[in-house]
Formats: structure tokens, sequence, C-alpha cells
């Protein structure tokens, strides 16, 4: 059964970001931020639901563990600064896989605003706050056929795989993922 040890801050900022929790009035924008990713459905086998974002902020999308619930769950979303425009999101599953990991099951920028070094910006402010909150991990799946992502999080210190799930033989219509952490304290 998972548990919240300790949620990140509602809200944070960046040199040039703000990282806040999402809300509905966001849907909009952020469900537009979700069609900027051309490419996942040929990457993970499907695209974006319509109302992907709603369901997010309404239940949460939780592990496949017993006892999840959307108390240990949280939708943020990336804005700049400067301008206050939504340019991406993610989302975090406090006390997953393990008790003092926290999970990255999404992580969207604008593809405008890719190669700027936002999405990493985000990422160390992630780590920086897990590591004030006690958590020793910070896990993520990325899908195999995602060569950008996994390039991208490799870069950003997530070099441990845990695991590999997903269908066992490779072809166009076939998909598996791989566990990655970041360890970011000693347990």
């Amino acid at each position: 059964m998972s548990r919240m040890i300790n949620p990140l801050p509602e809200t944070g900022e960046t040199e040039r970001l703000v990282i806040d929790n999402a809300v509905m009035e966001d849907c909009a924008a952020l469900q537009k931020i979700c069609e900027t990713w051309e490419d996942k459905a040929l990457l993970e086998g499907s695209p974006f639901e319509s109302d992907y974002i709603q369901t997010c902020l309404t239940t949460g999308d939780l592990p496949p563990i017993p006892g999840a619930t959307k108390e240990n769950y949280r939708f943020k979303s990336i804005r700049l600064k400067e301008s206050g425009e939504t340019i991406g999101f993610f989302d975090l599953y406090y006390g997953y896989p393990a008790p003092t990991t926290v999970w990255i099951s999404m992580f969207v920028m604008d593809k405008a605003c890719r190669k700027h070094g936002f999405a990493r910006e985000a990422i160390e402010w992630i780590i920086g706050e897990c590591k004030k909150s006690d958590y020793e991990k910070i896990g993520i799946g990325v899908h195999l056929k995602n060569w950008r992502g996994l390039r991208f999080w490799i870069k950003a210190g997530f070099n441990h795989a845990f695991a590999v799930y997903g269908d066992e033989t490779y072809s166009e219509d076939t998909y598996a993922l791989i566990g990655l952490e970041r360890i970011i304290k000693a347990g």
C-alpha cells in the first residue's frame, strides 16, 4: 500500500518558471499542450484522450497498486515566469513504487518550448524539492520507442533501470517501457 510521506510545495519558482498545482481553469491550455506531442500514439500506442487533463485533475492518473489514492497524486503546470504562458505539465505520485519514491507518470512540454532548457529547469526543481522532503528516489517510466525521452531522462540523471514492462517482442504494434530512477538520497 502506498502512503504519502511529504508532498512537494503547491507552488514553486525557478529562474524562469512558475510550477504550481494545476486547476480546472488550466484544462484547455494543458490539453492543447497534449496535442503538440504529435508522435505519442506512435511511441506509446495511443494518443492522449480528449479529456486526459480533466481526468487527471478530477480522479488522478493513479498507479496500478492496491490502495492508490488521489490524496497521494498531484498534477502540476509549468508556466513562464515572465509571461505567465503555460508551457508544460507533469504529475507526481508520492510513495510509488516504494514509500520513499516519487513517481512521475507524465511529463510533457509544449513542442514550441522544447530545446530551451525549460524541462531540465523543471526537473531540477522537482529533484531539489524531493530532496528537501526526504524522498530517496524519483522514478519514471519511458517507452522504449521514445528515444528522445530516453536521452533526456538519462542525461537528467535517471540512469538506474529497475524494470522493463510490456510486450516481449518488438514490432510496430507492440510497446514496452523501462522504469528509470534517479537516486537523490541514500536510504
